[in-house]
């Protein structure tokens, strides 16, 4: 008897280590494919996810981890298949029913992908609202149903501040609509949340300007230009951002001299336009002016100051303002060019007049 016994004992305890193995296996592949899923390997990742399928078919993350690296394989039959298992084994799994909807909307389906995420979203306990209600906005937006895509989008950012791409392009929708001061608070959102990068940097830099607060532009230009981890594409799009405060702030200052001369003498730089205009054999010449200033004695001393450094400065008087101009340059770009290297090697702040 007491053999018997024994026996049935090694006989469940084998049965229990099998069922530990067989755990630990499908597991084991799970891992495995998470690990070549992360490193976009996704036909390795495919096969370990299938075998871990095979070895535990009612396990609903498995399918859905499959029907992933289908969709990024671009198989998407086998991975709505996947997802369509995933919510068979256990139809309260969400992941799986936004990942559906998801595919819908990769592969056009957009009406379906609305459907499903609106699906998904019922479910209040689902931890991934925020992706659900962005992909649901970029489904709104292919059906044209504008009012709905700035609702869902609004929706993302609000369950994820730290949501980076629906930020950004709610903030770029509003620069669109010229609702600047909305999209400016949503690049200090992101900021405020430490989400702190030039290309954040650069579009409160651009609606800064749009909104007329030249300075804070500026500053704020400076910052993205000096920041050693501005990429090139991002740098010049500051510097051409500069240009137009630049030009923006010469043309308010032009305005404002214009209106403040007497009606009985034009203002000086009206005179130098008709000069050129009597002698059109006359060529341009562009200049980068670096200040300017109410008296001249402040005017000279910042050019002696500049001179260390830089040759052919000279001020200018315009309608009882002192303006410190450098160089002579045959074209506009010859210009633009050195504006950018004052900026970058001097800390120059400049924008290009024309003589």
């Amino acid at each position: 008897m007491k053999k018997f016994a024994f026996f049935v004992f090694l006989l469940v305890l084998s049965c229990a280590v099998q069922e530990q193995r067989e755990v630990k296996d499908w597991r084991y592949y799970y891992d495995l494919g998470m690990s070549s899923y992360v490193a976009k390997n996704y036909s390795d990742a495919i096969a370990n996810f299938y075998k871990a399928v095979q070895l535990s078919p009612k396990e609903p993350k498995v399918w859905n981890a499959l029907g992933l690296a289908y969709m990024e394989a671009k198989e998407f039959q086998k991975a709505e298949s996947a997802f369509q298992k995933a919510l068979e084994v256990d139809p309260s799994y969400t992941e799986a029913k936004m990942n559906l909807g998801i595919l819908y909307y990769n592969t056009k389906d957009y009406q379906r992908a609305k459907s499903t995420l609106l699906e998904a979203l019922k479910d209040e306990a689902f931890s991934q609202k925020h992706m659900a209600y962005y992909y649901l906005a970029k489904a709104y937006k292919e059906l044209g149903e504008r009012d709905m895509y700035l609702n869902s989008l609004e929706k993302a950012t609000a369950y994820n501040p730290l949501f980076l791409e629906a930020q950004m392009e709610l903030a770029q929708e509003y620069e669109k609509e010229g609702n600047y001061l909305k999209a400016r608070d949503v690049y200090n959102t992101l900021l405020n949340n430490n989400v702190d990068n030039p290309i954040v940097l650069l579009g409160l830099a651009r609606v800064n300007f749009e909104l007329g607060n030249y300075d804070a532009s500026k500053n704020i230009i400076k910052t993205i230009i000096e920041r050693k981890d501005t990429d090139s594409l991002v740098k010049n799009q500051a510097y051409e951002l500069l240009n137009k405060v630049l030009i923006k702030e010469q043309e308010k200052y032009i305005q404002s001299s214009t209106i403040q001369s007497s009606p009985q003498e034009k203002p000086k730089d009206e005179q130098k336009v008709k000069v050129t205009e009597e002698n059109p054999t006359a060529s341009k010449v562009f200049s980068i002016q670096v200040g300017s200033f109410s008296s001249y004695v402040k005017a000279e001393a910042y050019k002696k100051r500049i001179e260390t450094y830089l040759k052919d400065v000279r001020v200018v008087e315009q309608s009882g303002i002192y303006k410190v101009l450098y160089g002579r340059f045959s074209t506009r770009e010859e210009a633009e060019k050195e504006q950018k290297n004052i900026l970058k090697n001097f800390n120059i702040l400049g924008f290009i007049v024309e003589q």
